[in-house]
């Protein structure tokens, strides 16, 4: 069960048809995609998911041309190329990091998308309106990523009697 769980997970750097790709495996659309990347907007993530994007773009030696040169030199502050603690974290959103709120896709308008994967959402043309209406509109964002969220809480969700059993004891098989 475990060894499933890095295949069903989106990479820091996937492209947007990598993505899109995932997410529409899991029968979640376009928006999904760009709506639930907006969870983006808590969260951390380690120096090595985006240490590529730093210094060395797809093994062009050079940083990644889509970040922002003020939050490159702040996240190389934090992240040195070599020799670096592996237990630093930087914010998926660098503007307001604890809270929830439609900052995230301005961040990307702004060129501060912490993940390769983030950022290409706005540099794709199908997602790149997507990005902009989240973050022009809050309560937009938070009805869709509920309505999303819902969706994908019924991923994989076994139905019916062929495919479960009630259980009044969670550990317990029944018959």
């Amino acid at each position: 069960m475990a060894s499933r769980v890095q295949s069903n997970l989106p990479r820091a750097n996937a492209t947007v048809d990598e993505l899109l790709r995932l997410f529409k495996s899991k029968g979640l659309t376009l928006e999904d995609l760009v709506v639930l990347s907006g969870a983006h907007t808590i969260g951390f993530a380690h120096c090595k998911h985006f240490l590529s994007r730093l210094y060395d773009y797809k093994g062009t030696r050079q940083p990644d041309p889509s970040i922002d040169p003020k939050l490159l030199k702040a996240l190389r502050m934090s992240c040195p190329h070599y020799g670096g603690n592996t237990d630093i974290v930087a914010p998926f959103d660098v503007t307001t990091p604890f809270a929830f709120d439609n900052a995230y896709y301005g961040n990307l308008e702004s060129k501060m998308g912490l993940l390769a994967s983030d950022q290409a959402l706005f540099s794709d043309p199908r997602t790149k309106g997507l990005v902009q209406t989240m973050a022009k509109d809050k309560q937009k964002f938070f009805q869709a990523f509920a309505a999303a969220m819902d969706k994908m809480g019924s991923i994989g969700v076994k139905r019916g009697r062929r495919h479960g059993e009630k259980r009044k004891d969670c550990r317990v098989h029944v018959g």
